[in-house]
């Protein structure tokens, strides 16, 4: 049957009694004609099939005089209404809405209608906004409707386009149809100056007072068209012939796909490599702003298929000043990536998603171990605990096999340490006497392959070892720096969007992050603190790899900072819009193309590769000045050249040595002042014994 949506009794009551007094009010009609009620401030909501309007006596209300005609005009619109608009939300004042239910009951089949009727007074603005705040979330719960306006009021108009438009009623997605009876000025002033009428998918019903007899023009106003905004009779309806169309466009036509060249003026903040500027001499003499970058690149991608011009770039200091740009419609794009954060989304649309959301960190290299470790590198640590568990087995059962066969006088010469000997010789290359005994010559031939083995395998990874850094383990995310006691430094242009939200996560590996966090005004200051400090500095990612391609690299390419793999922030970034952009989803279509022929990874690299061939030759140059001038001095070769081994690549060995020596003296200085036992048992042997008494 019928549905309401109203108010408490208690605030009905109250509100009833404002409506006696002459206050404003909302007023709900049943269809079936037998009561009306009035609840001041409150929306009420009528969902009735076809069937139940047919057999209403409502819908046979006779025609009124202001509108003659409006319920078959009507019908004839509504006739090429597609399945999923037909859901209607209809806005009155209280004139001809009978006519309207039946020209949607006539037409078409299990319509949903709300039906929201609002009456002039003193609380008129409040009425109105109370109203559409309802009507938009009737219209978030059906996939399409068709909002229908019905009055020959222009201030009701006015006052209806311009709060369904703060109220975000109706979106490109949904229909906007005007049914009045207005002069051609003040009919075409609303298409023109109103947000609602021009750049949504609105259709506007006049009915003409010049004609002799009924007829009605349907108007769509065209922001961007050939010769620029006008509004265009689309088509016009009498009674005799029915609609006749006059251009080629359709009802409800699509407006976007073709802005006929127009300049469109966007918000950007320079930002690194996505946005940059720069100043350039025409061939005239005059000095212009030039416009390059990734994001350039797509929206000219854009441009070129949709058919318009990037117009003015709104100047921006800081990132809130683009998002103003935005957010104030001087600007219905900004061709800059920007995170898909929650409470922005309530103020901005965004673009099919660019890339991952890329906030990361960068931080100083991890400083390199001492060189007379590379002695150590080449093999890993547990093949040097089997070295070592072979040094003492395999001495030990050559040893016991061995003596277990010798003569009495060799037993006595032979030890476990004459064994060591011979068995750790074989690992320096030192020869080995073979056995005779059979179980002794298969445990030398197997100990001789192994040692062979080890030995190659060592002296061949040696070299690399000793001339390649090996760098220990670094941060390479949000987890990893929060193990570590370092900072974190962040821009002040991220304080309102990503440290407040860190700051109020729910995560507590968020909240510790922004725990750590202290400011730098500029980027480079950040980032040079973040290198003497051992700190991190947060920022975009292609930003960073930028700076420090151009501050950080040092002539042989090497750098002194690198950017961590990890994202800090999940999810993916868009380009912002203002709310409700009519043409997102030409945006989007075109953003999902690239995407699908690989062109904004590409753009991606190919702008980074080129800023870091231009800083590349600007480093050439500083070199080649710095050296013809004789202010340095060469301390090395370019990458591409070898290098020859230095005395840090060979500190290790030279240590070695120097330990060798040191245990060398240690060991003669104890044979010299402490007796062996050799000596010792000659000295007791020469010894005369005491005469018994």
């Amino acid at each position: 049957m019928y549905e309401t949506v109203q108010a408490p009794e208690q605030e009905a009551s109250e509100r009833a009694g404002e409506t006696t007094s002459g206050r404003s009010s909302f007023t709900g009609r049943a269809l079936s004609g037998e009561m009306a009620l009035m609840f001041p401030f409150v929306a009420l909501v009528f969902f009735a099939t076809a069937a139940q309007a047919a057999s209403s006596n409502a819908w046979l209300a006779p025609m009124p005089d202001g509108l003659p005609g409006v319920d078959k005009v009507l019908g004839a619109v509504l006739a090429i209404v597609p399945p999923e608009y037909k859901s209607f939300i209809v806005f009155t004042d209280g004139v001809d809405t009978d006519v309207v239910l039946k020209a949607i009951g006539d037409t078409v089949d299990l319509p949903s209608v709300a039906v929201m009727e609002v009456s002039s007074g003193q609380e008129y603005n409040t009425t109105m906004k109370r109203l559409i705040g309802h009507a938009r979330k009737v219209r978030q719960s059906f996939r399409g409707v068709t909002v229908v306006v019905v009055s020959e009021d222009l201030d009701f108009l006015s006052a209806f386009a311009e709060m369904a438009d703060a109220g975000r009623l109706s979106v490109w997605d949904n229909r906007v149809l005007v049914v009045t009876r207005l002069e051609r000025r003040q009919f075409l002033g609303l298409m023109k100056d109103l947000w609602l009428f021009s750049m949504l998918n609105t259709m506007l019903i006049n009915m003409d007072d010049d004609a002799d007899d009924i007829r009605y023009g349907l108007y769509s106003h065209f922001p961007y068209g050939p010769g620029g905004a006008q509004t265009v009779r689309v088509a016009t309806w009498t009674p005799k012939k029915g609609m006749v169309y006059l251009t080629e466009h359709p009802l409800f036509p699509e407006k976007f796909t073709n802005f006929h060249g127009a300049a469109l003026p966007i918000a950007i903040w320079p930002f690194e490599p996505v946005m940059m500027q720069e100043r350039v001499v025409a061939p005239n003499g005059t000095e212009y702003t030039r416009l390059y970058g990734r994001g350039i690149r797509i929206l000219e991608a854009i441009a070129g298929h949709l058919n318009f011009a990037i117009g003015e770039a709104l100047p921006a200091r800081v990132s809130k000043d683009r998002m103003d740009h935005v957010l104030y419609r001087r600007a219905l794009i900004s061709p800059q990536k920007l995170a898909l954060l929650p409470h922005l989304a309530l103020r901005y649309d965004y673009t099919f998603m660019i890339e991952e959301a890329t906030l990361t960190f960068c931080m100083a290299k991890p400083e390199l171990k001492p060189r007379w470790q590379n002695l150590y590198y080449p093999l890993g640590e547990r093949v040097w605990a089997s070295i070592m568990a072979l040094l003492v087995i395999v001495p030990a059962t050559f040893f016991l096999l061995t003596k277990s066969r010798m003569r009495r006088e060799a037993k006595e010469k032979f030890s476990l340490l004459a064994a060591t000997e011979q068995v750790f010789g074989t690992l320096l290359g030192q020869s080995f006497s073979l056995p005779t005994v059979s179980s002794t010559r298969v445990l030398v031939a197997s100990w001789l392959v192994v040692a062979f083995v080890l030995g190659s395998a060592y002296r061949g990874n040696l070299t690399a070892f000793l001339t390649i850094p090996k760098y220990p383990p670094r941060v390479e995310g949000l987890r990893d720096l929060l193990q570590t006691s370092a900072k974190v430094i962040m821009s002040p242009d991220l304080k309102i969007n990503f440290y407040t939200t860190f700051k109020e996560s729910n995560s507590s590996m968020s909240v510790e992050l922004a725990e750590r966090t202290y400011f730098s005004e500029t980027h480079l200051g950040g980032m040079q603190q973040a290198l003497e400090k051992k700190h991190a500095f947060i920022f975009e990612r292609l930003f960073l790899n930028l700076m420090i391609i151009r501050n950080f690299t040092n002539f042989d390419g090497s750098t002194s900072m690198y950017v961590v793999r990890e994202n800090l922030v999940p999810g993916y970034s868009a380009w912002l819009l203002y709310r409700d952009n009519p043409f997102k989803r030409n945006l989007d279509w075109c953003i999902l193309a690239f995407h699908e022929a690989g062109l904004i990874r590409r753009w991606s690299e190919e702008v980074l590769g080129e800023e870091k061939k231009k800083s590349h030759q600007i480093r050439q140059q500083e070199k080649q000045k710095t050296e013809a001038a004789g202010a340095v001095q060469k301390e090395g070769s370019q990458s591409g050249d070898l290098q020859p081994l230095s005395i840090s690549h060979l500190q290790g060995t030279l240590f070695l040595l120097v330990v060798g020596l040191l245990v060398g003296v240690l060991v003669f200085l104890a044979e010299r002042l402490l007796p062996s036992p050799e000596s010792a048992g000659r000295r007791a042997k020469g010894k005369p014994s005491a005469a018994a008494p």
